[in-house]
């Protein structure tokens, strides 16, 4: 059980944390693009973000899943809900400063990067489980 609880722990604050401190790097190295404490509308800008929210998110449930003691799937996915979780609120908070369609699709991204995670790593075992010892 407590394996089960650093797994998805750990995932949700690595997810949290590679996003803010990419936030904040990126708000130093391109305040133009990122300005700190204003909305962002530049396209590129939100594009760059929508990339690295996906790669956090599914390497996140990924490692969440890794870490899990049994069921990664379910592991992974219980990430994603806590996400969907902290993301609608924030989502209502910040929609002025986005585009609609931004905020819709990161809210609608959440649970297929936290699925993808979570079947990247099924993946790994099966394939694990299919190589026959060498002789």
């Amino acid at each position: 059980m407590v394996r089960s609880i650093v797994a998805v722990v750990g995932g949700f604050v690595l997810i949290g944390a590679l996003n803010f401190a990419t936030l904040a790097i990126l708000g130093r190295v391109a305040p133009e693009m990122f300005p700190p404490g204003q909305p962002v509308t530049d396209m590129a800008a939100l594009l760059l973000t929508c990339g690295y929210v996906a790669v956090y998110g599914i390497g996140g449930c990924y490692v969440t899943a890794r870490i899990a003691p049994s069921r990664p799937m379910l592991h992974a996915l219980i990430v994603g809900a806590l996400g969907l979780a902290m993301s609608i609120p924030m989502a209502i908070q910040n929609w002025a400063d986005a585009p609609a369609w931004f905020n819709l699709y990161n809210l609608l991204a959440v649970m297929p990067y936290a699925w993808l995670g979570g079947w990247l790593r099924e993946r790994e075992l099966v394939g694990a489980a299919n190589v026959a010892p060498a002789s």
